[in-house]
């Protein structure tokens, strides 16, 4: 037998026999809504009585083509003894259903049915279709009598469409694996520790465990991570490859290295996701309505031919393939690149898409699907920070309050007066934590009147549960196509923060702000990210700067049996000339150095002609360093990163870097010049970097130097010097990108000089003692 698809009874169905649009019945529907139905569907269960069996397991086999299907499926419930023996499915449904069956209800109902007769021998099923209704309890039947031979026809024509798009997949794949086995390094020769790299990644993703590797820029990650995971796809067992980075340019990296393997040989189908807000086709200043979206509506009648396009394109298909295909065949371009990743070996991405709990990919990495992909996670000592903010949330009063011109709806009043006593709560609470004597973390003046607790208020956690249910029977109760807004802002508010509050922990702290803001702040991710690797079979963490290790695979959800390795730099001392200047970097000494720090820097640049990028510790220091370099560069083109800068501004930064021009730039450290951006040979001459990169004092950060010196021993490495030598690293990597490029570096800072921040500069650097 050659290819074995196993796919679930849902999905089958689903993909038979799914039509419509994309806003279903077009009402909200809370995300907690499974909880709920999984509670009335056991209670009905277990009131069904004797001789019913709950949970029937169904499995059907069946093959065509040389390829075999596996679908498995879980029958709500079964009464064999009865005459005729009945198959039921139970689904649940709010008060404001419209009392129409989903289609895709019954015809999973039929599959259950089809199965057990054709298995146990049935003449005929009755089949019956429950509908139980959330908080009141009361049931809905919908019941037929189906003979086995309607039931065998309709599994012929279910399995009809499923084998006509699996047989030819079965054929790709059976091509793909083929060219990956004859597949060979692209480029002839590795650089530096790239053979390594590659064999340790392929490696891990083999036998089923994680990997944290730091490789330095211009040593070829990306490809080093992408050739072994192509190598290892046909072993996965229908897993895929997802990289995942926080920036553009690490997705178009990506794209550019599946596009060259795709050159050399390799034959596989890979795809980059694109933000639904950048996608989306509708003008309207509402934004997203799939009620009223043309590309929404009848979304399901008409995607299949939207695949079939894609499909045919072969290669790597990005946005611009994405909406091409979606305006062809009318569909939505968001949901049909999400549609389209299922059948893709190989996926570009955000941090996001797997690690976010309210964006996470739930068809990927849901907590029903199978651990069998890998993740590729470039630049991934960004995704600590990310990790921390997708696992805070915070809620003020003004949160809570509803827009006027919300639309009217039933229970309005009730959840007016539900956000009220919840914005209430929090201004109470707010008042009694800044009164309180004892805190978390002793009051400094650099917290701005924030207080720091290590529990939850309960009576708070309670009214916003209510003030969110409340929203939710609003939400549900607006006609399909009414516009949301005014109501779903404030629940929007509440989910995030009620999720963030149920999962509070002794990683996490609550903080008080004025304002009778409350924030809950993730300080230590690790357990929640280890969580998230559970449902993957394999994951592989790198960056140009992971240093130290050991704290990177802490904070990553590393654990026993995963591996690291740091890779030797396939540069030379000689490429780039570093020196310190130890002049004191202090906030209070700042405004005495800052004459020096800028005839330093004007010294420097005036040495080496061409362009310069200088990376200050704020803004402020940023405009007071320009005043006193104007003078000194008198001639020389400056130009200024400002706060804010959108998309074009950026781009607009980055040109005046071409050879020849002679530019200095000023950008802030640890901001979006500071990494992710590539300007190789004279595009860079010299870099200076004034600071070290540390964090601004704040109550966060002394919540994290007070967590993990309690738990780690090391608070203030955690909290600051880590952190800011990262974005030390990180700025001054942007100087050399290839083995034949050459520049100089100037650290300005005594701190450089210590030997906790010198221990963590790259060795062949080859700083001055």
């Amino acid at each position: 037998m050659g290819f074995v698809f196993r796919t679930s009874a849902r999905q089958l169905v689903g993909f038979a026999h799914r039509s419509g649009g994309l806003a279903g019945q077009g009402t909200f529907r809370a995300p907690d809504r499974a909880l709920e139905g999984t509670r009335a569907h056991r209670r009905l269960q277990k009131a069904r009585g004797a001789g019913y069996e709950s949970e029937v397991p169904v499995e059907w086999r069946c093959s065509r083509g040389g390829v075999e299907t596996i679908v498995l499926g879980r029958a709500d419930g079964v009464a064999a003894g009865s005459n005729p023996p009945m198959v039921e499915e139970i689904k649940t449904v709010d008060r404001f259903w419209s009392g129409k069956p989903d289609p895709l209800h019954m015809a999973q109902l039929r599959f259950y049915g089809a199965v057990l007769a054709l298995q146990r021998g049935w003449t005929e099923a009755l089949l019956r279709l429950t509908h139980v209704q959330i908080g009141t309890g009361a049931e809905f039947q919908i019941e037929a009598i189906e003979s086995r031979e309607s039931l065998e026809k309709f599994l012929a024509e279910t399995l009809d469409a499923w084998f006509g798009w699996i047989v030819p997949e079965a054929g790709r794949l059976a091509q793909r694996d083929a060219s990956l086995e004859k597949l060979e390094w692209p480029f002839g020769s590795y650089r530096g520790g790239q053979r390594e790299f590659a064999r340790r990644a392929y490696r891990a993703m083999r036998d089923g465990h994680n990997l944290f590797a730091e490789a330095p820029t211009g040593s070829g990650k990306t490809m080093a991570a992408l050739f072994p995971a192509l190598k290892a796809l046909p072993a996965l067992g229908g897993g895929r490859i997802f990289f995942l980075t926080a920036k553009t340019p690490g997705r178009t990296a990506a794209m550019e290295a599946l596009a060259s393997l795709q050159a050399a040989g390799a034959s596989f189908r890979a795809l980059e996701l694109t933000a639904k807000n950048k996608i989306c086709f509708s003008d309207s200043p509402a934004g997203c309505d799939p009620a009223a979206c043309p590309f929404a509506i009848g979304y399901h009648d008409r995607v299949r031919g939207a695949l079939r396009e894609l499909a045919a394109l072969g290669g790597a298909v990005g946005r611009e393939g994405i909406e091409t295909a979606a305006r062809s065949h009318t569909v939505c371009p968001h949901e049909l690149s999400l549609d389209f990743s299922e059948w893709c070996d190989a996926v570009v991405g955000d941090f996001n898409h797997a690690f976010d709990p309210s964006a996470r990919l739930q068809r990927h990495f849901g907590d029903d699907a199978p651990a069998k992909d890998v993740l590729l996670v470039d630049e991934s000592h960004n995704l600590v920070e990310r990790a921390r903010a997708m696992h805070s949330a915070a809620l003020s009063p003004r949160d809570l309050e509803t827009r006027p011109g919300a639309a009217r709806a039933k229970g309005g009043t009730k959840a007016r007066r539900a956000l009220a006593q919840a914005a209430e709560r929090l201004t109470e609470f707010a008042a009694s934590a800044a009164a309180c004597a004892e805190t978390s973390i002793p009051r400094q003046a650099h917290h701005a009147g924030g207080t720091a607790l290590d529990s939850l208020p309960r009576e708070v956690l309670e009214s916003c549960r209510d003030a969110k249910l409340a929203l939710e029977t609003v939400l549900a109760a607006i006609p399909p196509g009414t516009p949301l807004a005014g109501w779903i802002e404030p629940w929007f508010a509440l989910n995030d923060w009620v999720a963030a509050a149920e999962s509070f922990d002794g990683s996490c702290r609550l903080i008080s702000s004025p304002g009778a803001a409350l924030g809950i702040f993730c300080a230590d991710p690790s357990a929640r990210l280890r969580r998230d690797l559970e449902r993957v079979r394999s994951a592989v963490f790198f960056s140009a700067t992971l240093s130290p290790l050991d704290y990177f695979c802490d904070l990553l959800g590393g654990g026993e049996g995963d591996d690291s390795i740091q890779l030797d730099s396939p540069f030379a001392p000689d490429q780039m000339q570093v020196r310190i200047l130890p002049l004191d970097l202090t906030l209070k000494a700042r405004e005495k150095t800052l004459p020096a720090v800028a005839a330093a820097v004007a010294e420097h640049i005036r040495a080496r002609p061409g362009n310069h990028l200088v990376f200050c510790p704020s803004h402020s220091y940023l405009a007071r360093l320009l005043a006193a370099l104007e003078p000194l560069l008198a001639g020389i083109p400056i130009v200024c990163q400002s706060p804010a800068m959108d998309e074009a501004a950026r781009t607009g930064f980055l040109s005046h870097f071409a050879s020849g021009t002679g530019t200095t730039g000023l950008a802030v450290l640890g901001g979006v010049f500071s990494e992710g951006i590539d300007l190789p040979g004279e595009r860079l001459v010299g870099v200076c970097v004034v600071g070290t990169g540390m964090p601004q004092l704040s109550l966060e950060r002394d919540i994290l130097r007070a967590h993990f010196e309690k738990t780690r021993g090391r608070g203030y490495d955690y909290a600051y010097l880590f952190p800011g030598m990262q974005r030390v690293l990180q700025a001054a990597g942007r100087l050399i990108r290839s083995t034949s490029d050459t520049g100089s570096a100037l650290l300005v800072d005594r701190r450089f000089c210590e030997p906790r921040h010198r221990s963590l500069l790259p060795g062949w650097w080859g700083a001055p003692d």
